[in-house]
């Protein structure tokens, strides 16, 4: 029987072996409503000092590590890589890829505020982000604020000016990929530490869904969990979603 293809057939064996990871951490949790949320706060440090201690064993052997620029981001990596560390390996230093950098969400809350002074949707949910409420109440208020400002920002119903709009965030997002695939080459396991615009730019690209429907699926990111993606050329397929098996319990488990 004559073959209709020419071409070799590869084994699955080399298939598999030119299979790559990308580990995609969202950082700790940042210091919300705190003179600089991009600190770390004391959580946020635990968080990542146990993702460390759980990689030690279940991802020993690491190629390239890379991280956003901002604090939250590089410190997460810092103190993950820390605890990971043996006296027999230790983790490649981490390598900074600006394009990790997430988006500017107080300017785009403030902006959009200060745009719209009469909109009472947004007036609303300003209130439930008033420095009287508990703690918790106050988080989820700025949050549901945050979603809705977000929505518009993803439309183009939202334009501050100083600060990248969707199309060009998403676009830096991409090179920032391309950046990290290049650099580690095919078939490796790289480490990344970045945020929820970033990994929601990530799942739009491996689920070939819409925007909203790629940030509606990133808000369910937790601080320091692991997103895991399967690479190989121009693949780029979801292989794992928002997982914590360093924070056993729920209760560490934050969103902000």
């Amino acid at each position: 029987m004559r073959r209709l293809v020419d071409t070799p057939v590869r084994p699955l064996a080399t298939l598999a072996a030119q299979m790559g990871q990308l580990v995609v951490v969202r950082h700790g949790q940042a210091s919300l409503f705190a003179a600089d949320y991009d600190e770390l706060s004391s959580t946020g440090i635990a968080q990542a000092r146990a993702l460390g201690v759980y990689l030690r064993g279940a991802m020993p052997a690491v190629d390239r590590v890379f991280t956003g620029p901002a604090k939250r981001q590089r410190d997460t990596a810092a103190l993950a890589s820390e605890a990971a560390s043996t006296d027999a390996a230790r983790w490649p230093d981490p390598e900074l890829v600006g394009e990790l950098d997430e988006h500017d969400a107080f300017a785009l809350v403030r902006g959009a505020l200060m745009q719209a002074p009469d909109d009472r949707q947004l007036a609303d949910l300003a209130a439930g982000t008033n420095p009287s409420l508990d703690p918790r109440a106050r988080s989820a208020g700025f949050q549901r604020l945050f979603e809705v400002v977000m929505s518009r920002w993803l439309l183009g119903a939202l334009d501050v000016p100083g600060v990248e709009t969707w199309i060009e965030f998403s676009t830096r997002v991409e090179r920032g990929i391309a950046r990290m695939l290049e650099a580690a080459g095919p078939g490796a396991k790289i480490l990344a530490f970045t945020s929820v615009g970033p990994l929601a730019v990530m799942l739009r690209r491996a689920l070939e869904g819409t925007s909203e429907r790629s940030f509606a699926t990133a808000w369910r990111l937790r601080n320091s969990s692991m997103t895991t993606f399967a690479i190989r050329g121009q693949e780029f397929t979801l292989d794992g979603f928002n997982a914590l098996p360093h924070l056993p319990d729920p209760r560490n488990w934050t969103f902000r």
